[in-house]
């Protein structure tokens, strides 16, 4: 006897600048529609499941779908509205965000023990880490701009529940692994610059504004500054993902092996719009922090590849590595001796906190 069978299109390879992922709702989990498949036909840039239609015959079927520029879409229909690969109509087609309350109680089916330590370690560390940023933002009175190809970082901000259904609407959990992993780095990174700006004394930010209020560029290889502080000792700017030049990022492509251009946070004394504007006075960085939030098994190569040579090549007054897991006392004594400072266990309400600002009143980088 034949089954009825329904093909369904999706895209692939362009991430949450991508889709569409079909998800089936199944209790409290939505499932990807591979599960499903009986067969499967990959292609360059897409990929079809062959389903039988009695498996989802009734049940609702989510759409996630995004624009080039990292804009998201959800789609509810069934599988008796698909024609051609695609549903011929939707019951809505809205805006993540508008759609937030239709979903909100389902949860993503997980195989990975890896994405489930992930997903519980940023609901109870980064997520408040989060909350902990835009309360400062609130307090001094400036607005954080995501600019670039930063959609993802933007969503964590304004809700992290949107977050969640964008980053976990990619079919595999290597995926999102991936695309979480970014996302971490760069709160992390955000946080780790707010606690420098409250050891620096910062009263407020000027430099970049809008209507009248400053904020922070957030972008990865700016031209721009992140931010200008105004401290009791002078300005002093900040740069995340610091790059030298437009191009500096693709020196690999020349040398023929991995080359470190962008230190995680730089901050020196003066008011600099541009990165140019410093670079053409040809001072030396005041500081150099480099952001680890992976447990040290996972960056350690980073020592050699990175971080020596960050400090080789910029040569900075001063050093530090932070980092949210422990790092082995040997490997903190070797950076020491080579005058790179270490914070490890850095995280909100941490003891590290305490001895962080210290380290920094220590280095006297806004003193004359």
């Amino acid at each position: 006897m034949d089954v009825e069978k329904v093909k369904i299109k999706e895209e692939k390879g362009r991430g949450t600048r991508g889709g569409p992922y079909f998800y089936v709702v199944e209790g409290n989990t939505l499932v990807h529609i591979s599960e499903h498949a009986i067969r499967t036909y990959g292609y360059e840039d897409k990929v079809v499941y062959e389903v039988p239609k009695s498996k989802v015959t009734g049940k609702i079927l989510y759409c996630f779908n995004f624009s080039r520029s990292g804009g998201d879409l959800l789609g509810k229909c069934r599988i008796e509205d698909f024609e051609d690969k695609r549903p011929k109509k939707f019951e809505y087609y809205e805006s993540l965000n508008k759609s937030i309350g239709e979903i909100r109680n389902l949860r993503f089916q997980v195989r990975s023990h890896k994405l489930m330590y992930l997903l519980t370690q940023f609901e109870e560390v980064f997520i408040p880490i989060i909350y902990e940023v835009k309360e400062y933002e609130k307090a001094l009175n400036f607005d954080i701009s995501f600019m670039g190809h930063q959609a993802r970082l933007e969503d964590a901000f304004k809700s992290p529940d949107v977050y969640y259904f964008t980053f976990m609407s990619l079919p595999k959990d290597e995926s999102r692994i991936r695309s979480l992993k970014v996302t971490r780095r760069w709160i992390y990174q955000i946080w780790v610059l707010k606690l420098l700006c409250n050891a620096l004394r910062v009263s407020k930010f000027k430099g970049h504004e809008y209507e009248g209020k400053p904020y922070w560029w957030i972008e990865q290889g700016s031209e721009f500054s992140t931010a200008i502080g105004e401290t009791p000792y002078g300005y002093i700017t900040f740069w995340l993902e610091f790059q030298l030049s437009k191009y500096a990022h693709m020196l690999g492509m020349f040398t023929g092996k991995h080359e470190p251009t962008r230190p995680d946070i730089v901050a020196v004394r003066g008011y600099f719009k541009l990165t140019e504007e410093f670079i053409n006075l040809k001072k030396p960085i005041d500081l150099i922090i480099e952001c680890k939030e992976d447990p040290f098994d996972e960056w350690k190569k980073d020592i050699n590849s990175q971080i020596i040579p960050y400090q080789e090549r910029f040569k900075p007054k001063n050093f530090i590595v932070v980092s949210l897991e422990h790092i082995p006392d040997n490997t903190k004594k070797n950076l020491e001796s080579r005058g790179i400072k270490v914070i490890d266990k850095l995280k909100p309400h941490g003891e590290s906190i305490k001895t962080f600002y210290e380290l920094i009143e220590k280095l006297q980088i806004n003193r004359s």
